[in-house]
């Protein structure tokens, strides 16, 4: 599982480093007299390094140093601190161009008011303040502190040698202890009459403040955020009062032009508005008849729109008849001069007649079979007869078959 990103500033010792230099750049050009305020108090050397409690107060100290820095090299700033974030930065950066201050710089960066950004533009812009002022440094110079001497040492005695004349004996051993404990008790007495005794200092006053301001911040205890704590709100109410006790006179004169600025601003709104009417007053009446005509006109269109409507969807019916009816007329049409049921019946006659033909010659054929069947069997009939019943009747039934062939 990745860690989660540090925030800018942790354990970056070149942000550490450039704080340090622009704190000594500073105290330098006399900042905590000349710059300081109650608001603006003196830096601690990781202030810019990382992220303050108040975001918006570090940024606005960022700004401010800028801004003093500028003073001091005789340009003005072109921001206000209630302008924009962006906006300031974007100027403060064109100004640092324009003075020379090379600052290679991120917007974004500078913004959040900390981190290397900050701390890099600072310091180039405190560098250049210093050289424009004609400041230099000197070499150090060190005391010329002696060498302490050293005492003789003999080389022929042993280390912690004692000599046996001057071993003690069992009673000048006690007496030795007894004695030991008699100075260690005068010496204990001792110290304590200096712890009681007034203490004076040989520090300067104006030193020690200095060390105070510088080692307090890397001293001081920051304790949990807590918002439900009631000191957290106590605090935050009193930081608030003072905020609104500094800024409410400026802010309320500000207003204060500002509402005059606003009324002139409306009076003028409301001249220029009587003059605009009075000028423009037939205008508008014009404006007014020709408003009436146009509700006229579109009235008289969204009524004949609607008759058009009405023709456009009769039109669409009779349309669709018409062409029912020339559907109709076509199929009626190709029925009428279509000829196949013609051609059809004078097929089936013709195969009439054939069969009938074919009939008529089988008829012809089975008739003329009879034929000669009977003409087979006449003979036989004819001599059974004349055997029965004589020869007369046999003649005359021969005169009888020949008369219907005849």
């Amino acid at each position: 599982m990745a860690e989660p990103p540090k925030p800018e500033g942790v354990y970056n010792a070149e942000a550490l480093q450039l704080n340090d230099e622009l704190v000594d750049m500073l105290m330098l050009l006399d900042y905590e007299s000349r710059f300081c305020t109650k608001e603006l108090k003196p830096l601690a050397r990781t202030f810019f390094a990382y992220q303050a409690q108040n975001s918006a107060h570090q940024f606005k100290y960022f700004t401010q140093l800028v801004v003093w820095g500028l003073g001091l090299m005789k340009m003005q700033a072109d921001w206000d601190e209630y302008d924009d974030p962006n906006t300031a930065i974007t100027n403060m950066l064109v100004i640092l161009k324009d003075a020379g201050v090379q600052a290679q710089a991120v917007p974004g960066k500078l913004k959040v008011g900390y981190g290397d950004s900050v701390v890099q533009v600072l310091n180039a812009l405190f560098k250049e303040v210093i050289r424009r002022v004609g400041f230099e440094f000197g070499a150090p110079s060190y005391p010329d502190e002696g060498m302490a001497d050293e005492a003789d040492v003999d080389s022929d005695a042993e280390i912690q040698s004692v000599g046996e004349d001057e071993m003690p004996g069992d009673g000048e051993e006690d007496d030795l202890m007894y004695q030991e404990d008699d100075v260690k008790k005068k010496a204990k007495d001792a110290d304590d009459d200096a712890d009681n005794q007034v203490l004076q200092s040989s520090i300067d006053p104006k030193e020690w403040l200095l060390e105070v301001e510088r080692v307090s911040a890397k001293l001081k205890i920051t304790m949990p955020n807590d918002s439900k704590e009631w000191r957290t709100h106590l605090q935050q109410t009193k930081g608030y009062k003072q905020v609104i006790e500094t800024q409410f006179p400026t802010s309320k004169a500000q207003l204060e032009k500002l509402s005059s600025n606003l009324s002139q601003a409306l009076d003028r709104i409301k001249s220029k508005e009587a003059f605009i009417n009075t000028q423009f007053d037939h205008r508008a009446l014009d404006y007014r008849q020709q408003q009436e005509e146009l509700t006229q006109v579109q009235s008289q269109y969204t009524e004949l729109n609607e008759v058009v409507m009405n023709l456009q969807i009769e039109l669409q019916n009779v349309g669709e008849e018409l062409k029912q009816v020339k559907t109709d007329m076509e199929e009626k049409s190709t029925t009428v001069t279509d000829t196949a049921p013609i051609v059809k019946m004078k097929d089936a006659f013709k195969k009439l007649r054939t069969d009938t033909r074919q009939l008529e010659v089988r008829i012809g054929v089975v008739s003329h079979t009879l034929m000669q069947a009977k003409l087979r069997q006449r003979p036989e009939d004819h001599q059974k007869q004349r055997g029965l019943y004589g020869e007369n009747r046999a003649n005359q039934e021969d005169d009888q078959y020949d008369d219907p062939d005849s």
